[in-house]
């Protein structure tokens, strides 16, 4: 049974999605219980299949019985069991925050075709995290960026020119990720990940090998919003309907980050690195350059959304500047999968909450908000503690490993990277806090309702206790790193 899981995983919000177009002939108020019982469902399959692993070694499924590489694999190591439960634990966390802001940003006859495509963006994300195939990666990629055009689009008005340019830029990074599965194929003869890593080992000083991989960083950086890749991305997060924002900013943007660590240990392997140094040093400097810029261009945005997905632009580049620092950079990138998720969730959470209950979107406009609500403005202000790096905090942590990393590396100069980048994070996220707590003053009100606020607060604690329970948790970043075959 437990070799199914992972075709399930996947089946059942697929499934789901089908179900809520059906059941909206009835009643158009089953989408929200449905994804709610759905994305609560895959949750603990995922938890089922990360126990599992942990204890039996991966789990391997062939669709339709064909053995690969000639058939379509499912294959799901300690890294993508880990990936799965993030991208659960977000979806359903998300499902539970959409009620009360969907019913207030989309119009009721469009709500069961929005958890339709909710449930097709979770398939996709969930189908990223358990193919072992490259071209069935690329078929769930575009499933999740096809659902969130729409799903961004759905807020009408200024989110359909975010969403037609998201669409855009999206068309071509697949295109890119296309390129690169065509390319590694003529050279490989195979789309099963396994297989051509194998094959690809023999091989690494072909041309089109080399250039393969090229198609699949430029490809798989404009999904995830790369610095500079990332216009997209502002406009987006700004402009879609609240519940849209939270899943695109935890869940998928994990997603995409996963794609590109995969293809680059699981595929391409570090030996492929190891020979081409200088594509790993690029790679640092356009992270670097990332961390840099996202963090400046949050200093000078004024919206307080913008301002959090111009951190987001920042935080990815930590990912992908942590994977080129050894085994602990591995460690950095990998828990901060789970920890920028838990901050931005909280980030994200409150801010849609403050749009839901007051209509406000710009900084300035948050005066006094810090005793008028102070419930929502605590989870706000945990999650930009943990944001700045502030012990021992999840941001904390994900810090401390990177410049462990550097020093073990000897690569001094991403230290001074990691200092500039904290105190400009220290700048963005004061001033928020400082108009939160000490300008204006407002007469106390209503609280967000409990669906938003809950999950909100819970992810701002985790935030912080987060960075202490990694330490007791090190055991499964270990297991990563022996997975990819870091050393």
């Amino acid at each position: 049974m437990i070799e199914h899981l992972p075709v399930l995983a996947v089946a059942v919000s697929l499934l789901g999605s089908f179900t809520v177009v059906l059941t909206s002939l009835y009643t158009r108020k089953a989408g929200y219980p449905l994804s709610l019982s759905i994305t609560f469902i895959q949750l603990v399959m995922a938890v089922v299949i990360l126990m599992n692993i942990n204890s039996g070694g991966a789990i391997s499924y062939w669709l339709g019985g064909w053995r690969p590489p000639w058939g379509i694999e499912y294959r799901v190591d300690i890294l993508g069991a880990y990936v799965l439960v993030i991208v659960t634990i977000f979806s359903f966390l998300a499902t539970v925050y959409a009620r009360k802001t969907v019913e207030k940003e989309i119009d009721p006859e469009k709500q069961p075709y929005f958890y339709t495509l909710w449930l097709l963006l979770v398939s996709g994300m969930a189908g990223v995290a358990v193919t072992g195939d490259l071209f069935n990666l690329f078929v769930f990629l575009e499933i999740a960026s096809l659902a969130t055009y729409a799903l961004i689009a759905m807020a009408g008005k200024r989110a359909l020119i975010a969403s037609f340019n998201y669409l855009v830029l999206g068309a071509v990074g697949i295109s890119f990720y296309l390129l690169g599965t065509a390319f590694l194929y003529a050279a490989t003869g195979t789309l099963n990940m396994l297989d051509a890593r194998a094959l690809l080992t023999l091989i690494y000083d072909s041309r089109i090998v080399q250039l393969s991989f090229v198609f699949y960083f430029i490809g798989l950086a404009m999904k995830m919003a790369l610095f500079p890749f990332h216009v997209w991305q502002p406009n987006a997060y700004e402009h879609s309907p609240s519940a849209v924002t939270v899943i695109i900013s935890t869940a998928l943007a994990k997603v995409n980050a996963y794609a590109l660590f995969r293809l680059i240990f699981s595929v391409y392997t570090v030996k492929f690195f190891q020979n081409y140094g200088t594509i790993f040093e690029l790679t640092a400097i356009v992270a670097s350059a990332g961390i840099i810029a996202g963090s400046v261009l949050a200093i000078m945005e004024r919206s307080l959304k913008k301002m959090l997905a111009y951190s987001s632009v920042a935080n990815v580049g930590y990912i992908v500047l942590a994977f080129t620092l050894g085994k602990w950079g591995i460690y950095a990138a990998a828990a901060h999968l789970l920890n920028h998720s838990l901050m931005k969730a909280a980030l994200f959470m409150v801010a849609g909450g403050f749009i839901y209950r007051l209509g406000v979107r710009r900084i300035d406009e948050l005066e006094g908000l810090g005793r008028a609500m102070p419930l929502s403005s605590a989870a706000f202000a945990m999650a930009a503690v943990s944001m700045i790096g502030i012990p021992p905090s999840a941001g904390f942590v994900t810090k401390l490993f990177i410049l462990l990393a550097s020093l073990d590396t000897g690569r001094f100069v991403f230290i001074a990277v990691m200092i500039a980048s904290s105190l400009l994070s220290l700048v963005y996220f004061w001033r928020v806090i400082e108009i939160l707590y000490m300008k204006g003053h407002r007469e106390r009100m209503d609280e967000l309702p409990a669906s938003m606020l809950y999950p909100a607060l819970i992810m701002g604690v985790l935030s912080i206790l987060a960075g202490i329970l990694w330490f007791f948790s090190i055991d499964i970043l270990d297991e990563i790193v022996i997975a990819l075959g870091v050393v």
